[in-house]
């Protein structure tokens, strides 16, 4: 990158964390390891640190910082491979054929 460039990233100063609940990260993940449940750790924070909010803050907040995880859980196993389906025509065909070569016979 340019050295120009780089002199103006490190003159902008990092700015602080937008969420209340930021500082309490350690402890609200602490607390999911533990089963505590988003109402819980609401309680919890209500209770113990005077942090007001709504469920819906803690889900949005862990949900957010998440780190993305495969759903092995709860997915739908694939499909098993099935014979392929015969083309309809060309099996009608071979049936109108081998019917007529019978009457043929009689």
């Amino acid at each position: 990158m340019d050295p120009t460039l780089l002199s103006v990233l490190d003159s902008i100063p990092q700015k602080p964390p937008r969420s209340k609940l930021e500082t309490h990260r350690e402890l609200i993940r602490q607390l999911r390891r533990k089963g505590c449940t988003y109402r819980d750790i609401v309680r919890i924070l209500h209770e113990r640190v005077g942090l007001d909010m709504a469920v819906s803050t803690i889900h949005s907040f862990i949900k957010v910082r998440a780190k993305h995880r495969k759903q092995v859980q709860y997915e739908l196993p694939p499909l098993e491979p099935q014979a392929p389906v015969p083309d309809t025509a060309k099996a009608l065909d071979q049936s109108c054929s081998e019917m007529n070569s019978v009457q043929e016979q009689l």
